[in-house]
């Protein structure tokens, strides 16, 4: 790995039937809308999004990150509920929201210190798990998208057992990304 590449560290999520089926739902709801929906099979929840990343800074990671997963056990953490998060007024990313988070906050944590030790810039924004389910580019009636979302009840889609993490690289293209794992990290 001599040029750059895109990469990030995440954990994998496997959807479940109660899952899948409100991210089908939402997919219904909001057809007409313009909306990057993620693969199903890309399901995952960012722990850090590192950028362009050279191949010394990969095998600096990937040795950090083996230290990280050797001092964590599995853990769990709640898919429940929904959101969106806003850029200039307008709802730009629709998720599904983690609780249950400390173990995975924590990981986060150390994540974000390997990240810092191998020369990547300290992260500017708070940790904010949560599941992306679409990235919006346009929203018909903007009002409607809101109000269907902010309604949803609190409902538990999925527990997640992490035992897990991953090293990815993100390949761009017109047609979506690939997320290929560089390493996977096993917890203890």
């Amino acid at each position: 790995m001599d040029k750059e590449i895109r990469t990030f560290v995440a954990v994998r999520i496997t959807p479940g039937k109660e899952l899948l089926d409100q991210f089908r739902k939402f997919k219904s709801i909001f057809r007409d809308d313009s909306i990057n929906w993620v693969a199903e099979d890309n399901f995952h929840l960012t722990l850090r999004f590192l950028g362009n990343t050279s191949g010394l800074q990969a095998e600096q990671l990937s040795e950090r990150f083996e230290e990280v997963a050797s001092s964590f056990t599995s853990f769990e953490f709640a898919v429940k509920g929904a959101g969106y998060f806003k850029s200039k007024g307008s709802p730009r990313v629709l998720f599904l929201k983690i609780s249950d988070a400390e173990k995975l906050s924590a990981l986060a944590d150390k994540v974000e210190a390997a990240a810092v030790a191998a020369s990547f810039s300290e992260e500017q924004k708070a940790f904010r798990p949560h599941l992306t389910l679409g990235r919006i580019k346009h929203l018909n009636n903007r009002n409607r998208f809101c109000s269907v979302v902010d309604d949803l009840p609190e409902v538990l889609y999925q527990q997640v057992k992490v035992s897990e993490f991953i090293y990815y690289q993100s390949i761009l293209r017109p047609e979506g990304p690939i997320y290929k794992p560089i390493k996977i990290f096993r917890l203890k």
